[in-house]
């Protein structure tokens, strides 16, 4: 990478909002590599938030399919987040869309944002962006 895409890059950064919320949506997260991409973050000066379910475990995922789903949502509606990063790729993403069809029905929609993964966040991105009517962008974990 040349140092002008890097300034440019790291120009348009203040940019995305106030605060980014980490999630995990599918497999379990490595706490080494989270914790060096979470301290690239905050160098680079971005406010983060991660949820406090994000180390939890359930055979090979994050958490329960309604642990994660509720974790998700919970952040997702939260005013102060403006986008949602997903932590981890894997698989059980997919397993989260019809917990989320119920909270959305009782809940009601939450408020626009952008999520940000790929791998198994795919899904779910296809999801919010049909559903919620979020943005979405495919981002390597950080």
């Amino acid at each position: 990478m040349t140092s002008v895409s890097k300034s440019v890059r790291l120009a348009a950064l203040p940019e995305i909002g106030p605060k980014i919320g980490i999630i995990a949506l599918s497999s379990v997260v490595p706490r080494v590599e989270f914790a060096l991409g979470l301290d690239r973050l905050r160098e680079l000066g971005l406010s983060v938030e991660v949820h406090p379910a994000l180390f939890k475990k359930d055979w090979h995922f994050a958490g329960s399919d309604e642990e994660r789903a509720q974790a998700f949502f919970e952040f997702a509606r939260r005013p102060d987040l403006s986008i949602l990063w997903s932590a981890r790729g894997g698989y059980g993403a997919i397993r989260l869309l019809p917990i989320l069809d119920q909270m959305t029905k009782r809940f009601g929609k939450p408020p626009r944002k952008l999520l940000m993964g790929y791998s198994d966040s795919t899904a779910l991105a296809d999801y919010v962006q049909r559903k919620w009517n979020w943005s979405v962008l495919h981002a390597p974990m950080p």
